[in-house]
């Protein structure tokens, strides 16, 4: 008898710990993170706010502004450095992060709600020193700057580049570049005019080469043991936004 109540302890334990997640999440008790915002939200009045045409990362915040409504959530929208989102993300509960690149080596650390974000990142060098590079393995032995732990950095890194430099900012990759620190930066093309501004740059000292890194599909990433009727909330949530209209005006609102 002692043996079975010992082997039963720990499975009540886990799904009483499953409900008391589920009623945390219900309830709206969630930590909300982003990250790079490189000069795109403020904070307006106490909460965090993206700036009117600022780029994406200001549309993500004000995207997850209307899914705190919708879902009736009461956490504040953190901005923290991309490595230590997805370390909070992995070790606490209730934690969303984004925006996040859904790859395989994540898929199985996260729970994935989206996509709410596609685009191709391509390298960057300056105007006035030409690397010559025309394809991805031909840039490996050049110093790089990404962004810490975002999935520039592990596909790089897989591929055996050695000289990467890590920045816990687009904006800090960019100043690197045109100081003459690197040779190239990876971003994606869509929003690079805002990364630019940000850092106080002029377009015509940065060139985009014709060399792809990856294309992205950009999520929101909820802590591992969410539960699965709690993401589908969030979810469905997300697709009430696209078929009201309100993703396409926070588009052009925020994004463009």
């Amino acid at each position: 008898m002692a043996a079975a109540i010992h082997i039963r302890l720990p499975l009540r334990h886990s799904l009483l710990a499953c409900m008391l997640l589920g009623a945390q999440a219900q309830a709206g008790n969630w930590l909300l993170l982003t990250h790079s915002t490189d000069g795109q939200v403020a904070y307006r009045d106490g909460p965090l706010h993206g700036l009117p045409h600022g780029g994406k990362r200001a549309f993500f915040v004000e995207l997850l502004l209307q899914l705190q409504q919708d879902l009736q959530l009461q956490a504040a929208l953190r901005d923290v450095p991309l490595a230590r989102g997805w370390q909070t993300l992995r070790t606490q509960p209730g934690v969303a992060l984004f925006n996040l690149n859904r790859t395989p080596t994540r898929e199985d650390q996260a729970r994935w709600v989206g996509p709410i974000w596609q685009e191709a990142d391509y390298l960057y060098e300056r105007s006035a020193y030409p690397t010559g590079v025309s394809r991805l393995e031909e840039a490996r032995l050049l110093p790089v700057c990404v962004l810490n732990g975002n999935v520039h950095d592990q596909r790089l890194s897989q591929l055996g580049f050695s000289r990467l430099s890590r920045s816990d900012s687009y904006e800090g990759c960019l100043q690197m570049l045109v100081a003459g620190r690197v040779a190239l930066v990876v971003s994606s093309s869509r929003d690079f005019a805002q990364k630019l501004r940000a850092a106080d740059i002029s377009p015509r000292e940065v060139s985009q080469l014709p060399v792809k890194v990856n294309d992205d599909d950009g999520y929101i990433a909820l802590s591992p043991d969410t539960p699965t009727a709690e993401v589908q909330r969030w979810q469905e949530a997300l697709e009430r936004l696209r078929r009201s209209g309100a993703y396409q005006q926070l588009y052009r609102q925020f994004a463009q």
